[in-house]
């Protein structure tokens, strides 16, 4: 049985329809990377392959100071697949590029630890104010939601290293063909044929444990249910309020809720002609980050490039701004790096605000990630926030609840441990689980 609290599935991935009658928005704009594997056999499984679409080589326009050029992979062994692009790379000068390669190539060594930031990491491997902004931060904020300045240099290397520098294959970028909520749907008729009953709509008010193993959920409404096992798939800092109090300090459990927020910022624009070429661009200037030719990527010619969504990672010092003076200074910044779109009228804006978008991976924060396998028996914790060696991504979700799922299904007691007393995040998606 599936217990899902709002009314549509997809968790904090999910769409929403257009108020004029376009197709349907998503609430951020999700990418994934060649290597990730699980959640591209995620959709085969629910029969939404088709739903991403992955790029045969990294190819990334960016836009800064006037001037374009291209961040992009070679088909090489990592981190030399970097080497042609860097070279060419026109916002950073000859020295920074040879520099930038070797910090690339020290992705590969010993991983730095957690409690130092990833920007004090780069400063060391020789990566000077004007590398961090032009580069590191263009690669680094959208994977971990954060920049390099307030980032743990352990969980970003581990970030870049699994993905920009493992090699072109890892790199290489997948675009969602797709609406959100289209694939969340697709997973749902899939848990559906398997015989899953799935209740939305349905609040979990707490878990009640007895002698150290978990014996019944309790709902907002209604009387509590007996269960067997319990896989809780919920915000981090969400699983306090479930839990009972004894169990809410709990050495293994309490770090959930002292993991903080970082926020994203999307802006749906739409005009009355086309204001950007391929798939996606990044920009350097101003308060811009990345925008996807939404048009082009789901598949309406009649759009290609005129219906475009701006993502801003990391977007805390934007919060206080009021929408009606950010839209504009927003839309105008996107107006002046693109100058085809000086002549272009904005037809309509959508700005979606997701202020607990990512847990917020800073210094120390890997120590709070908390294991899969919980001290309750019979309860299993999944989500992109435990600890799965990745960042908070899909990725990391689907992994998490293979996990959690293996979990349940051998009795919630892993018959391995990592290192560090840490359940493998590895294991294979168990036939029968969904999503």
């Amino acid at each position: 049985m599936l217990l899902e609290r709002r009314s549509r599935p997809g968790g904090r991935a999910f769409s929403f329809p257009d108020p004029d009658g376009g197709p349907p928005l998503d609430n951020g704009q999700h990418v994934l990377l060649g290597c990730c594997d699980r959640f591209p056999a995620l959709l085969r499984r629910v029969g939404a392959a088709a739903s991403v679409r992955f790029q045969p080589l990294l190819q990334v326009p960016v836009r800064g100071a006037g001037r374009w050029s291209t961040l992009g992979s070679a088909r090489l062994p990592g981190p030399l697949h970097l080497l042609p692009a860097l070279a060419r790379y026109r916002h950073l000068s000859a020295a920074e590029r040879v520099a930038a390669l070797r910090a690339a190539a020290a992705l590969a060594g010993a991983p730095p630890g957690d409690e130092q930031t990833f920007a004090a990491w780069l400063t060391r491997h020789g990566q000077g104010a004007r590398a961090v902004a032009r580069l590191w931060n263009l690669l680094g904020v959208g994977v971990l939601n954060c920049h390099a300045s307030a980032a743990s240099a352990g969980q970003a290397c581990a970030a870049l290293r699994m993905g920009f520098a493992a090699g072109w294959r890892a790199a290489a970028l997948g675009l969602f063909a797709a609406p959100l909520g289209e694939v969340a749907d697709r997973a749902l008729a899939a848990l559906a044929r398997r015989g899953v009953s799935v209740r939305m709509g349905t609040t979990v008010r707490g878990l009640e444990v007895e002698g150290g193993r978990l014996r019944g959920v309790q709902f907002a409404r209604g009387g509590p249910m007996e269960v067997d096992a319990a896989i809780a798939a919920v915000p981090h800092d969400a699983l306090g309020a479930l839990l009972p109090p004894r169990w809410r300090a709990h050495p293994a459990l309490r770090g959930a809720r002292e993991l903080g927020w970082s926020p994203i910022l999307d802006l749906h624009l739409h005009y009355d002609r086309p204001v950007l070429q391929g798939d996606l661009a990044a920009f350097l200037d101003g308060d811009l980050q990345f925008a996807f030719n939404r048009g082009r990527l789901l598949g309406y010619p009649e759009r290609d490039g005129r219906d475009i969504a701006l993502s801003i990672s990391d977007a805390e010092t934007l919060a206080s701004t009021p929408l009606d003076a950010l839209v504009p200074a927003l839309e105008g910044q996107l107006r002046r790096a693109l100058p085809v779109a000086a002549e272009a009228r904005l037809l309509r804006a959508v700005p979606v605000w997701q202020r607990h978008a990512t847990f917020r991976a800073v210094p120390g924060s890997g120590a709070l990630r908390v294991a899969a396998a919980s001290p309750i028996r019979g309860l299993a914790l999944a989500g992109d926030w435990t600890a799965t060696g990745w960042p908070a991504c899909l990725e990391g979700a689907v992994r998490s609840g293979a996990t959690a799922a293996h979990l349940v299904l051998a009795g919630t007691r892993p018959p391995l441990r990592a290192s560090g007393g840490r359940v493998p995040n590895d294991t294979p998606l168990v036939p029968g689980t969904g999503a």
